[in-house]
């Protein structure tokens, strides 16, 4: 029988309110796997109209008492859009509203699923819900849930659940429960209420507080997070014990207590702050006041400390942006980023820069500036000038045949070293540019640049100059000097393609030949010191840069034709399987300029043979390839390749590298030697709940082991545990020695309440090392 006369608009409206409370709970649930959610309907969107839907009620018997009741009996289905209500028996007072459902209740719409079998109670006036022994399931995500009582008042926009239970694990597979004896939920309000809240693994209760808080919407609060743990074999366990501090929607703060078992103590505190729209920032400061090892080993570093700021700004539509970004620790605390690890960059061969930029953009022309220093964490290394500040000015002129632009700096450039008195300077540089697209179409391109470069160098040499640049050819630098170089630049391409057949798939090939021949007259640049000058990166496409160096205290002089060929293959998808290059300059005459005044200048005639290869001939396989060989000492100066088989969760990788002595480091505080290391990475997934990583670096020049790591993962639908172990070598920048150091983790994580533990992650990343895909085709 059906019956559509009977308002029961509202009463159906509150109980969608506990997916809310359900949501809250798995804030942190992540991702789960596709198999967790087999058994879980699907979450949609309830309709905005939903509560002015017609009420559909089909039921076996209907009875209408004298008392004004009407009651449904038998299979009673109750419908409201996406809504459903159904139970054994529902009785409805007319004139207190009053409704009750009993009898195997089950209600279910677009967000959560309740099931009871005892009552529900509700009232269609106030919309105050409660139903008795009732679970509850959410919709698009395995967390899911009971209480001996749900009350929900509508008035209030709350939730009461006395004796509450929650988890993600599936039925049947319940490795965890999050139990409390009342939780509050108000809708208008950020944060729930729990009471006397434990977690129990199993039957064991493993944890318990007497009161908790957790977030109903996307938002912050203060409170303790989960410590993190660690261990090693040079500093024992690392404990650490964050406190988060939402102090304001724009500003938060992390305070990270910090326990070392050998070392001692350390703050770390995490600074965010958004104070309007285009600022933002991050202030990390780390602070030991005694570090017992450093102490014992002989190094009187006293307190160590690090100060880390990242701050940037956008005004007037982001035409005048400026940006901070630096990294500083004590000045003789060379082991710091060694010994504690902190998280952030310790930049690259261990140089911590500290810049200022500011600039102010506009499409035909900008202004820029940036005052930069360096701290060197090597004791005996060369330290770079400081830049002063820098400042540009850039402009640009485009027309349909002929380009103009003129590039200008003025730079300061000084040196603080108390080890090594240096040279300072101011260096004024004006550049213009004359480009002339001569030809520009499908298929070819020939185009002609013009230069002239202007540079005045103010120097100051001091009398008791170090000996250190003495030594390398700068005793003779002049108070004054002068540049003035021409450049002429030729550059043009072809690309020819056709189509072909292989394994009776279409597939087209590209040959693309290009050159570029150049003219600089030379000009001898020994009374010039070196500020922030040094080699470029001898890949394929430095062959057709317009610069030998990196810089502008040195321009080479040229007369030499750069030829490259590039070779490509594209599927019947255009999907790019090959790419191909291989390159050489050719030198009409060897070029005078040196790096150093007292380098020995270059015999060769021709560069560096270039060739780079990427081929992903299936979708599972990937190599990648890179040579640069030298011509006339027929040999190898940089090398590197790498294999790699990935099939859904299955990887595997073969790589190699390396670099030729002198390659290494430039102007290094220590001997170098040829760099030679192999490096072998997997991850298997040994069944659907089991997975295992491994990575290996041996070097095969110093004959020993780097790098091992070795990693296990047990994933289940509601919890994870990870571990790791690694071994490798810690080095000492001191003693330019390195000692080989042994690493633990353990991560336990319960989807949806968050996770435990720290040490090594879980990642092909090594201490030493990172992952590095050996492709950037289709890029």
């Amino acid at each position: 029988m059906t019956d559509r006369s009977l308002g029961l608009t509202c009463s159906l409206i509150v109980t969608t309110s506990l997916a809310g409370y359900g949501q809250a709970w798995a804030a942190e649930a992540g991702v789960f796997d596709q198999h967790c959610y087999s058994d879980v309907p699907a979450a949609q969107p309830n309709p905005a109209n939903l509560n002015q839907l017609p009420v559909e009620v089909n039921a076996d018997r209907v009875e209408a008492t004298q008392d004004g009741k009407a009651i449904y009996s038998g299979d009673v289905q109750i419908f409201q859009g996406i809504r459903t209500l159904s139970s054994r028996y529902t009785e409805l007072d007319q004139s207190t509203h009053d409704l009750t459902a009993s009898g195997n209740v089950f209600y279910q719409d677009g967000q959560v699923t309740l099931r009871t079998n005892e009552a529900l109670h509700a009232n269609l006036q106030t919309r105050d819900t409660r139903l008795d022994k009732a679970e509850y399931q959410l919709h698009g995500s395995p967390a899911r849930g009971k209480a001996e009582t749900i009350h929900l008042r509508n008035d209030e926009r709350s939730i009461e659940l006395e004796q509450a239970q929650f988890t993600t694990c599936p039925p049947g597979q319940e490795m965890w429960w999050l139990k409390a004896s009342s939780v509050n939920v108000n809708q208008d309000e950020v944060f729930g209420e729990a009471w006397n809240a434990s977690l129990w693994l199993y039957d064991v209760p493993v944890f318990y507080v007497p009161y908790m808080t957790f977030p109903v919407k996307d938002e912050r609060k203060s409170g303790l997070l989960y410590p993190t743990f660690g261990f090693s074999s040079q500093d024992g366990i690392d404990l650490r014990t964050p406190y988060y501090w939402n102090i304001a929607p724009n500003y938060d703060m992390t305070l990270t207590p910090r326990y070392i078992e050998k070392r001692g103590n350390l703050m770390q505190n995490e600074f965010r702050y958004l104070p309007s729209a285009g600022h933002s920032g991050r202030l990390y400061t780390e602070y030991m006041g005694e570090d017992r090892k450093a102490e014992a080993s002989g190094n009187d570093l006293g307190s160590r400390w690090l100060v880390y700021l990242d701050h940037t700004s956008k005004m007037m539509d982001d035409n005048l942006q400026v940006h901070a970004q630096g990294t500083r620790v004590d000045s003789n605390d060379y082991n710091y980023f060694n010994d504690l690890s902190p998280p952030i960059d310790n930049g690259v061969d261990n140089q911590l820069m500290q810049s200022l930029t500011a600039g102010y953009y506009q499409p035909m022309w900008n202004l820029s500036g940036e005052a930069r220093d360096y701290q060197i964490l090597l004791p005996d290394a060369l330290e770079p000038h400081q830049m002063l500040p820098r400042l540009n000015f850039n402009a640009y002129q485009q027309t349909r045949w002929l380009d103009t632009a003129i590039h200008s700096e003025l730079t300061r450039f000084d040196h603080s070293s108390t080890q090594r008195k240096a040279y300072t300077g101011t260096r004024f540089h004006v550049e213009p540019v004359v480009t002339l697209p001569m030809v520009k179409e499908p298929g070819y391109r020939l185009s002609s640049e013009f230069k002239l470069m202007y540079t005045h160098y103010q120097q100051e040499v001091p009398d008791d100059m170090d000996s250190y640049y003495i030594d390398r050819g700068f005793g003779q630098l002049a108070d004054s000097a002068n540049r003035t170089l021409p450049s002429v630049r030729l550059n043009g391409g072809l690309v020819f393609d056709r189509i072909g057949h292989w394994n009776k798939q279409l597939y087209t090939q590209t040959l693309e030949p290009e050159f570029q021949y150049q003219y600089v007259p030379y000009r001898n640049q020994d009374d010039i010191g070196l500020f922030d000058t040094t080699n470029l990166m001898p890949d394929y496409y430095s062959l057709f840069s317009d610069r030998r160096f990196a810089g502008l205290d040195r321009i080479s002089d040229a007369n030499k034709l750069s030829l490259g060929m590039t070779s490509r293959v594209f599927d019947n998808e255009s999907v790019e399987r090959l790419r191909l290059t291989l390159g050489q300059a050719y030198n009409f005459q060897t070029p005078e300029v040196t790096l150093l005044p007292n380098d020995e200048q270059l015999l060769n005639s021709r560069s560096l043979l270039t060739f780079e290869g990427d081929l992903h001939p299936t979708d599972e396989w990937f190599i990648k390839a890179r040579t640069f060989y030298d011509t006339q000492q027929k040999k190898v100066s940089i090398a590197n390749g790498a294999v790699e088989y990935r099939k859904q969760d299955f990887m595997s990788q073969l790589n190699y590298r390396y670099v030729r002595e002198g390659n290494v480091i430039y102007d290094a505080p220590y001997e170098q030697t040829d760099m030679s290391q192999l490096g072998l990475l997997t991850q298997v997934p040994i069944n659907k709940k089991w997975q295992a990583i491994a990575a290996y670096y041996y070097d095969t020049e110093q004959n020993r082991n780097i790098d091992r790591l070795l990693g296990l993962r047990y994933d289940s639908c509601c919890w994870s545990i990870d571990m790791v172990l690694e071994r490798a070598y810690k080095p000492d920048n001191v003693t330019l020695t390195a000692e080989e150091e042994t690493r633990f983790g353990l991560q336990f994580q319960m989807k949806g309440l968050g996770s435990v533990g720290s040490g090594t992650s879980y990642t092909l990343d090594t201490n030493l090392l990172p992952y590095t895909r050996p492709f950037n085709l289709n890029d």
